[in-house]
C-alpha cells in the first residue's frame, strides 16, 4: 500500500504542479487583457478627439460651401449680365457695318450727283 500511496502523492505533485503552471499562465494573460483594454481605452480617446476634429472640419466646410455658393450665386448673375452686354454690342457692330456701307453707298451716289452738277467739294 505504501507504494499505492507513494503513486497517488506523485499524482497530486504533478496535478498540483500543472495547476500553478495554468495559473501562472492564467495571470499572465489576465494581465495582457489588462494592457490591451488600456490601449484600447487610449486608442478610444484619440478617435473620439479625431471624431471631434472631424466634426469642427465638417461645421467649417459647411460655412465654404456656403459662401461658394453665394459666390456661385453671383458668378451666374454676372455671366447672364456679360451675355446681355455681348449681344447688345454685337448688335452695335453688325448696325456699324451696316451704316457704314450706307454711309459709303451714299457718299458715291453724292459723287456721281456732284459730278454731274460741277460742283465740287474740295476742301
Amino acid at each position: 500500500m505504501t507504494d499505492d500511496v507513494k503513486k497517488i502523492k506523485d499524482l497530486v505533485e504533478i496535478v498540483v504542479n500543472k495547476v500553478r503552471s495554468i495559473e501562472t499562465l492564467q495571470g499572465v494573460a489576465a494581465e495582457q487583457v489588462r494592457l490591451i483594454r488600456d490601449q484600447q481605452s487610449v486608442m478610444n480617446g484619440k478617435l473620439d478627439s479625431v471624431d471631434f476634429k472631424l466634426g469642427a472640419v465638417e461645421n467649417r466646410l459647411d460655412g465654404v460651401e456656403n459662401r461658394l455658393s453665394a459666390v456661385q450665386d453671383k458668378l451666374d448673375t454676372h455671366t447672364f449680365s456679360l451675355v446681355k452686354i455681348e449681344a447688345t454690342l454685337e448688335g452695335y457692330a453688325d448696325m456699324y457695318k451696316v451704316n457704314k456701307d450706307k454711309s459709303a453707298e451714299l457718299q458715291e451716289r453724292v459723287e456721281v450727283v456732284e459730278e454731274h452738277l460741277g460742283i465740287s467739294n474740295k476742301n
